[in-house]
Order: C-alpha cells, then structure tokens, then sequence
C-alpha cells in the first residue's frame, strides 16, 4: 500500500510537467463538429491539404509529437496562463516562446498569407535553432511547417482553447490539484477534464459529434462571434465554477506550491452532473469555431 501510494505522487507530480488538453476522443469530436460546419470551399481546401483524411483523422497528431524531443518546444502552446486574479489574457504576462493563443494566430495568419513572418511570430513555431542555452525556444532545428502540418496543429490548438483548464492560473490548469475519481483511482482535475468526464459518456467520437451536434442557428451565431482572445477570457470566466467540489464539501484550497498536495479532492457524480452541460457546450463551441475560423481562411 505504501508503495502505490508513493506511485500516485510521483505520477501527480510528473503530470504536471506535461500538460495535455482534451483527450484523443475530446479532440476528435470538436473536429467532427467542426467538419461538419465547413464550409464547400473549405471542406474542399481541408480534403486537399490532409490528402483525403478529414480533421479528425489528423486532430491528434501534436499530441503525437510529444514522443519526439525535438518537439518539445510545442509544449507551451498547448496552454496559455492568466494568472488569478486576472480577467483578461490581454492583460496576462505572456511567454517569450509563444503560447495557444499566440500560436492560433499566427497558424491562421500563415495558412491565409502562406507567409513565414506570419508563422514566425511565435519563436516557438520556427524551424531554426536559437541555440541550446536556458530558455532557448528551439533548441533543436526541425523542418519547416508546411500548409498541412500548420492546419493539424491549428485544429488541435482550438481544441485546446476550449478545455476550460488551458487557459489556467498558477495550478498549471489544474495539473497541480489532485482529485479521486469516484473513488476508484487518483488523478487531477485536468485530467479529469481532458479524459475522465468524456470517456464517462460512453460515446465514440462520432456518437458524441452526432449527439451534441443540434445547436441552433442563433447559437452557432452567436458562439462564432469574437476572436481567440475572448473565447480564452471566457475559459478565464468560469474557471472558479470548476473548483467547486460538491462531492467532497470541502472549501477548495489552492496547493501551497508546487509540490502535490496531502490531500485530494473528491470528484463524484455531484462534480459530473455540475459540469457536464459545460463541458459539452465547451466541446460544440470548439468544433463550431474551429469551422468558422477555417471558412474564413479558405473562402
């Protein structure tokens, strides 16, 4: 018993150094959605880059990089963080490297233009070293993003924008915040997020697509409006909401420090039936968007 108690904080501990945000099945349903809302001249412009594969053959393929060291400068925009306390990313101390935010645009901008000034606005998105020194953005030099390989990341980053805990405070985004999954295991609550709460719905990505894909067009409207600044201070918004434990009846209390806590918050059917209508309109608002920014590009 002690041993595996010492597993579940090492394995805490170590989670957080990586970040991840939805899941595979997460990813692959905000690009179904997102496919289906395509416009024909984008939908033709998407079949043509990824070579008949549609996006959610392809929405997992950053995170498959992460098994390749000479990619780890992805890493940090897979998140950006707004401190709490803070309302807005614009007004957020900002990552020298670049961070999902950042990337989103610059992404976009290059598909648009095909222009690398666009691309290389974020260091993190080049392709030549800038030496191996602490803090360096690339240390290892990388070929060069083509059109195919910007729209795979850019539809995996929007995912990421829309798991609320992307954008997170000083916790990691909740990497930092142990949780017991209905009593049965130990995780944290980004995990939870990512993995857990989905995979509780039993549904297959194309299931769960066709199940959450009945917005109405008021809705659709009105969700596309804004740019990756307000979706991100929306995540901002309701990240209070997501710390609210009411299985446990326990105060949430912010980890001291980096090091995982003594203790871990229940996560029960009280936190699920809480968020679940949260987390699904996150996973529309997310397919939904991501189509509306790639109609734009490709008009």
């Amino acid at each position: 018993m002690k041993n595996r108690w010492r597993f579940v904080v090492l394995f805490a501990i170590a989670s957080v150094a990586h970040p991840l945000a939805w899941g595979p099945t997460g990813h692959r349903v905000v690009a179904e959605v997102a496919q289906r809302h395509l416009s024909p001249a984008a939908r033709e412009r998407v079949t043509r880059l990824l070579a008949g594969r549609s996006l959610a053959d392809v929405v997992n393929w950053p995170d498959e990089l992460r098994s390749d060291p000479r990619f780890d400068k992805y890493k940090p925009l897979h998140f950006a963080t707004v401190p709490n306390g803070v309302t807005s990313y614009r007004d957020a101390k900002k990552d020298k490297c670049g961070d999902l935010v950042a990337a989103i645009g610059a992404l976009s901008n290059f598909l648009g233009t095909g222009s690398r000034d666009d691309l290389f606005a974020v260091k993190a998105l080049t392709d030549k070293s800038d030496g191996t020194a602490k803090g360096s953005c690339n240390p290892k030099e990388t070929d060069p993003i083509s059109p195919d390989t910007a729209l795979r990341l850019l539809a995996h980053f929007i995912g990421d924008l829309h798991e609320p805990l992307h954008v997170g405070g000083t916790d990691l985004g909740g990497n930092r915040v142990r949780v017991s999954w209905l009593n049965r295991w130990q995780t944290n609550l980004h995990s939870t997020w990512d993995d857990e709460m989905i995979d509780y719905e039993r549904l297959g990505y194309l299931e769960y697509a066709e199940f959450l894909d009945h917005t109405s067009d008021a809705d659709v409207a009105r969700w596309q409006v804004g740019d990756t600044v307000a979706w991100a201070d929306e995540a901002v918004a309701m990240r209070a909401k997501l710390y609210v434990f009411p299985d446990d009846k326990r105060p949430f209390v912010a980890p001291a420090s980096a090091a995982a806590p003594a203790d871990s918050y229940l996560v029960s059917y009280g936190y699920i039936g809480a968020q679940r209508d949260r987390m699904r309109e996150q996973l529309v608002k997310g397919g939904l968007r991501l189509a509306s920014v790639l109609n734009t590009i490709f008009k």
